[in-house]
């Protein structure tokens, strides 16, 4: 899924801290709704090519822990090497989350405008089924 500049979610701001709250029709698009808004809040909402590609899995029992897991992933990339997706592709079986992505590295001087992000938090995590649709908070410490 390609990760687009238009915002599928929702800014939260908390003290010390900024959220997301996040809507889709299944748990696979809350994951990679989740990946984007994350890539965007780090970058400052820049547009980023999809040259490299990265690919990783986590298993857990329980979905907001992969939902956690999967963004401190996602930050670990953007910390080490300055990677960045802009595409993205989420798989889900039993408790296996396969990820993978598509985009680039980027410079400090690109992502000036981006938010420091130190961890993902637990605080108000929740993914929930509301009618046909699915339901996601995520709140990071910044």
């Amino acid at each position: 899924m390609s990760l687009g500049s238009n915002k599928d979610y929702e800014i939260l701001e908390h003290t010390a801290d900024i959220g997301i709250r996040l809507k889709g029709n299944s748990l696979t698009e809350i994951f990679w709704k989740a990946i984007h808004a994350t890539a965007d809040l780090l970058s400052g909402g820049i547009e980023i090519q999809p040259v490299i590609e990265r690919e990783f899995s986590v298993e857990e029992e329980n979905m907001e822990t992969a939902l956690v897991s999967i963004l401190e992933e996602i930050i670990y990339f953007f910390e080490k090497e300055l990677f960045l997706p802009s595409v993205c592709s989420v798989y889900i079986e039993n408790d296996r989350y396969q990820i993978k992505l598509k985009g680039n590295i980027v410079s400090a001087e690109d992502i000036k405008n981006g938010t420091e992000i130190k961890a993902v938090t637990y605080h108000q995590l929740e993914i929930k089924e509301v009618g046909n649709e699915y339901q996601a908070t995520v709140i990071f410490d910044v």
